[in-house]
């Protein structure tokens, strides 16, 4: 086994995703500290010409699985050939694409896997990852186990690093030849807009999140506002998704998105720990509810009791003028 960090850099539009140049920047850390070298396992439209350019981030060497706008699933086996033997660990974007790759990889090859976290680091020689609980608190895992294949697939959340151009290139090669597989002939054979949520909420850096406190799906537009004067996302707790007053796509907690951003507004949010799980990684989170006594205000660091159709489009207005209009 080699000490080198692998790492999932998907490409869309000729262009590295974000995703993919924070992972190249903690691929290149935790190398680093393993003493190997940070290489990307680079695919989809573009991949062929900018693998070069993840050296920006820190990869030292990038292998194109392949260059097209398949589904990421059908370069499993481009993958599990560039792997070989592997390196230390393989970390995956925590999309719906690195998902789908990575645990493809996972049960071709047995490989652990461990995830999504929050935190990860080469202590001693071994891999170690933090991860939080469904009950709020936070485990460190750690890998390799004795006799456990390589390398550690760890599913990072969007935001655990921040990418950070190194001015370097990427000694790029081609995946070494792999067996046609069932994967390899899946199709994208059609596909759907979000609508309004233009800002990916696994990727936004501010996320205005409303709850059953929002009243309406009217009540959402107001979170709208103050989202795009912040430029970032609108998301929801699972009742006002069930309510129907926004997608469920949107919905953050248990059963819908782990997001990670630098700052978490949540407004007329109780905090329910199923709700908690989806939010808790947060930076910074302020709360926004009537009711003292809301759960969310134990871990909030700021909490602001009163109702939010008076203080959000205050906070709006202000914001704006600010901003300069």
């Amino acid at each position: 086994m080699s000490n080198d960090i692998y790492f999932l850099a998907e490409f869309s539009g000729g262009e590295p995703a974000r995703s993919a140049q924070e992972l190249a920047t903690g691929a290149a850390a935790l190398a680093t500290q393993s003493g190997g070298s940070a290489v990307a396992l680079a695919y989809g439209e573009g991949a062929e010409a900018g693998a070069a350019g993840l050296g920006a981030w820190g990869a030292a060497r990038a292998i194109v699985l392949g260059d097209g706008t398949g589904p990421a699933v059908g370069y499993a086996a481009a993958a599990a050939a560039a792997i070989g033997e592997g390196g230390m660990a393989l970390l995956a974007p925590a999309t719906p694409n690195g998902r789908d790759l990575a645990s493809s990889l996972v049960g071709r090859l047995s490989l652990p896997a461990f995830g999504p976290v929050r935190a990860v680091r080469v202590q001693d020689g071994v891999l170690r990852a933090e991860a939080s609980t469904l009950q709020g608190t936070f485990v460190t895992i750690s890998e390799p186990v004795d006799g456990a294949p390589s390398p550690a697939v760890v599913l990072v959340l969007a935001n655990t690093f921040t990418p950070e151009e190194t001015g370097g290139t990427a000694q790029v090669a081609a995946a070494p030849a792999a067996a046609n597989d069932a994967f390899g002939a899946a199709k994208v054979v059609e596909s759907h807009e979000e609508g309004k949520a233009t800002i990916n909420l696994e990727e936004a850096t501010v996320i205005v999140s409303g709850g059953r406190g929002v009243g309406s799906q009217e009540g959402f537009a107001t979170l709208q506002e103050l989202a795009d004067v912040l430029d970032g996302a609108v998301g929801a707790s699972r009742a006002a998704a069930d309510a129907g007053w926004i997608p469920y796509q949107l919905q953050i907690g248990q059963t819908g998105k782990v997001v990670k951003p630098a700052l978490y507004l949540a407004c007329g949010i109780s905090g329910a720990i199923q709700h908690r799980v989806g939010m808790q990684t947060s930076e910074n989170v302020v709360a926004i509810n009537k009711d003292p006594d809301a759960p969310i205000g134990e871990f909030a660091d700021l909490f602001v009791v009163g109702d939010l159709f008076a203080i959000v489009p205050k906070l709006t207005e202000e914001l704006r003028r600010r901003k300069g209009g």
